[in-house]
Order: structure tokens, then sequence, then C-alpha cells
């Protein structure tokens, strides 16, 4: 058995280093899906491609675990099973907006068992809350965005956490949504943090804070 680290700092020198992004859209998937989970149990999940272990790992995220396992089954296309899993957590660490936004690092071990599949067992670190997770609202257009930040700054909220899909907003229009929500409810002498994940072009959660 081997264990390997895989620290959030490395994974993002990596990407600065020149690690493309991957163009696709990540698979939204839901804790009981059964697609995933190895037969009738609970406790382990299951991976046939690359793929599947990605998304593996963004169920364990979404579920706020911080630990899983799942069965790596043997594969021509994934050979080498250590290397599949940390370029897996590589990417989930900083090309996935779900992991950017919420993990610290991931580590794991690998046993190779000569049974059909490989286990690997992940553990995560993690910089948010299960209930910051949980409160993540997802959107389709710069339109509902807009109006969500002015439902939260009307109810007085601190923060507004949201993950866009079929979006065609850049980073600029969200800016510039924000400001106008800001300057249209009379708070221009505030500051509004807003922060992408991952903070590419090819991001896919806006976090505004309105108030610490």
């Amino acid at each position: 058995m081997k264990k390997r680290m895989i620290p959030l700092f490395l994974c993002a020198a990596l990407l600065l280093s020149g690690c493309g992004l991957l163009q696709r859209e990540y698979t939204r998937t839901s804790p009981h899906s059964a697609t995933y989970y190895e037969g009738s149990r609970r406790d382990v999940l299951r991976a046939e491609s690359y793929q599947d272990l990605v998304n593996d790992l963004l169920l364990l995220i979404s579920a706020h675990d911080e630990s899983g396992t799942v069965w790596l089954y043997d594969s021509p296309a994934l050979p080498d099973a250590a290397q599949a899993a940390q370029e897996a957590c590589d990417e989930v660490l900083v090309e996935t907006p779900l992991g950017a936004y919420a993990l610290e690092r991931l580590t794991y071990t690998v046993d190779e068992g000569g049974r059909g599949y490989t286990q690997l067992r992940f553990t995560a670190a993690y910089r948010r809350t299960a209930q910051q997770i949980k409160a993540i609202v997802h959107t389709t257009s710069m339109a509902a965005l807009t109006d969500l930040l002015r439902a939260v700054e009307q109810n007085k909220g601190s923060a507004l956490t949201v993950q866009v899909s079929g979006f065609d907003g850049s980073r600029e229009a969200v800016l510039t949504a924000v400001a106008a929500v800001q300057q249209e409810a009379g708070r221009g002498e505030e500051t509004w943090q807003v922060h992408f994940y991952p903070d590419t072009d090819s991001w896919g959660i806006v976090e505004i804070i309105l108030k610490e």
C-alpha cells in the first residue's frame, strides 16, 4: 500500500505552470445516485473510467464526506490506478468549481489487491462547512444571478454563492452586475467582494460577500 499527499498549493503550481483546463461540463451527481455505488453497498463507490473517478470525488465533496472508498475496476484505458487517482485529485482540486471552492487538500491510498479492481481510499480536508456547500444555489442565467443578489441584499444577507451552468456571462459581466445591484441598493460606499472558483476564465462558482 502506498500513500500520496496532494496539497492544494502543489496543484495550483501545476496549473500555473501550464496544465490546461479541460473544456467540458462536469457531471452533476446526487449523493444517492445508484450509478456510482458498488451494488447494494452505500459505503463504497465504483468507477470504471477516469470520468467516473472524478464524479465519485465530486459526490464525496457534495456530501462533505471526510473520507470515502472507490473501487476502480481494471481497464486498458487506466493501466495505472495510482496515476489515475493523482490526476483525478489534481483535476477536482484545481479545475472543478466545487473542488476549488470547498477543498483544502485531498490525500489517497492505493490498495492493489488483484481482485479485478483497485481500492482507492480518499481523505478530504475542507475549507468550507457542510452548511456552506448545501447553501450553494444553482442558476443558468445572469438575470437569475442578479435577482438572487437583490434578494440577499434586501434580506440583509451576508453572502451569496452560486453555481452556474449553461451560463454565457463573463467575469466582467458578473462584476458589472454586482456593482449595479450595489449601487441600486445605495451601498456604493461598501465593498462587496467577488470570488470565482476556479479563479480562471472557466469558473463555475461565484461567491459574493456582502459583509463579513
